[in-house]
């Protein structure tokens, strides 16, 4: 296995595990109860901030070694950039309905819902076409010395021990909300 991809991989994991949490907590404000809205808000700062310092440049280098070894694999990928652009534009919509929210000004529960939602979804069809379609055109196409270089430049960029802190605060914060949750046994 090729250990960037690994990391990609790894990076998706951790997504997916905070876009369940959301998931979770989005649910509870659709259903009328009051939801974390630190967790919600630190999700958010994370979807904000890692994937464009961190992840998706390591995406980036592979999409174009891709692009040169095998240009006909990128009609299948699509414009990995452009999805980029919009889950953080969906991203940044959901935190303004949130803050709005919190400030208190009108706004209907289904539009934060609504905007919650369109980014939880596309978040997981976007990873789930990475780890479907780019990552195994990539192991199929690229060199070990293409590796070696992507590994080279990747790791000149690597913010990722900042990010997982971070994620790992949300996590704290998750598990804390649901101990207090847990019935009492008396």
């Amino acid at each position: 296995m090729v250990e960037a991809l690994d990391l990609l991989r790894q990076d998706h994991s951790h997504m997916a595990a905070l876009l369940r949490m959301l998931d979770r907590q989005i649910g509870d404000f659709r259903g009328g109860r009051r939801p974390d809205y630190d967790v919600i808000a630190g999700i958010l700062d994370y979807f904000l901030s890692f994937p464009d310092a961190s992840h998706h440049p390591r995406e980036d280098l592979i999409f174009a070694k891709l692009r040169d070894r095998r240009p006909q694999a990128i009609e299948a990928i699509g414009d990995l950039q452009s999805e980029h652009r919009q889950l953080a534009a969906d991203a940044r919509e959901f935190l303004t309905a949130l803050r709005a929210v919190l400030e208190e000004a009108e706004i209907p529960r289904e539009a934060l819902y609504g905007r919650a939602r369109r980014f939880i979804d596309r978040q997981r069809r976007h990873i789930a076409t990475e780890e479907s379609v780019f990552f195994p055109a990539a192991e199929a196409s690229l060199t070990p010395a293409d590796w070696t270089e992507l590994g080279a430049l990747a790791a000149k960029a690597d913010l990722g021990e900042r990010f997982e802190q971070l994620r790992q605060r949300i996590l704290r914060w998750q598990a804390d909300d649901e101990a207090d949750e847990a019935p009492k046994s008396g």
